[in-house]
């Protein structure tokens, strides 16, 4: 039984950040599970989530959950958030966790560089991985073409439609997985972006496809809909990478992020 002194410490206390009312502080973090046959969470991500609010978890940010598009994926096992059959599974989810009195975001996500090419195991196996220049995060070597202006525009929509699905949902809010490695973190880390574009070169610079992610998003569910931005300075394979060297530079990452409309950033360690 949790000791009465604790219990009546701020993390236990209700708190509101922009249109977000919360009944405590605790705020469970993305964990990927693996437990959505061919994309679709049925009835027992619906339960586990909503156990976890049952038992007093604020806000509940699913595990990652996939955009439309082809080279998003890695495992036909991780949950898609889009087609009937999905977004089915997630309205039941959030209907769970709001029986229970909590709050839920989905995050998500585009894997980006992380997905192998011609991986049987992958989801459209035919789809080469994207990146913004090509650079496999895990060797910084070339693996394949850097990403065309039209498929930004393709992937930026593609974020776009999956928050406006969330909105339709009842969902509290999104995450932008926007960390570890994956394809909006890929743009902002100079070590796998390349690119002598508008989108490559200096830190600002680097910041544009998030930022264009972002605004899609604020302009897919309106002003008042929360919008958390997870990032992180370490990679999968590189824990002493950094965006930012100095408080200066994070300020040069973080406030065009928040103007696109970023309520919450979501810092991983």
């Amino acid at each position: 039984m949790m000791n009465q002194a604790y219990k009546g410490s701020i993390l236990f206390q209700p708190v509101t950040v922009g249109s977000l009312s919360l009944r405590n502080r605790v705020v469970m973090a993305p964990m990927t599970r693996g437990f959505s046959p061919d994309g679709v969470p049925g009835d027992d991500v619906a339960a586990y989530y909503g156990r976890r609010a049952a038992h007093g978890v604020g806000l509940i940010i699913t595990e990652g959950t996939l955009i439309r598009h082809p080279a998003a994926s890695c495992s036909p096992d991780w949950p898609l958030f889009y087609g009937e059959k999905s977004l089915k599974g997630w309205r039941k989810t959030v209907q769970a966790v709001h029986r229970a009195g909590g709050k839920i975001m989905p995050q998500l996500w585009h894997v980006g560089m992380s997905r192998k090419k011609g991986d049987p195991s992958n989801p459209h196996p035919e789809a080469d991985p994207v990146g913004p220049s090509g650079i496999d995060e895990k060797t910084l070597q070339p693996s394949v073409r850097p990403m065309s202006h039209e498929e930004i525009e393709q992937i930026v929509g593609a974020f776009a439609e999956a928050a406006g699905a969330a909105k339709r949902l009842g969902f509290d809010g999104i995450e932008i997985h926007g960390a570890h490695g994956y394809l909006i973190d890929e743009f902002l880390w100079d070590q796998t972006n390349r690119r002598t574009d508008e989108y490559g070169g200096t830190l600002q610079k680097r910041t544009r496809f998030a930022v264009e992610v972002v605004n899609a998003c604020r302009k897919a569910v309106g002003p008042d809909f929360p919008i958390s931005f997870r990032f992180s300075q370490w990679k999968e394979n590189h824990y002493d990478a950094k965006l930012a060297q100095t408080p200066e530079e994070l300020q040069t990452l973080l406030i065009p992020l928040a103007e696109a409309g970023v309520d919450i950033f979501h810092a991983s360690t």
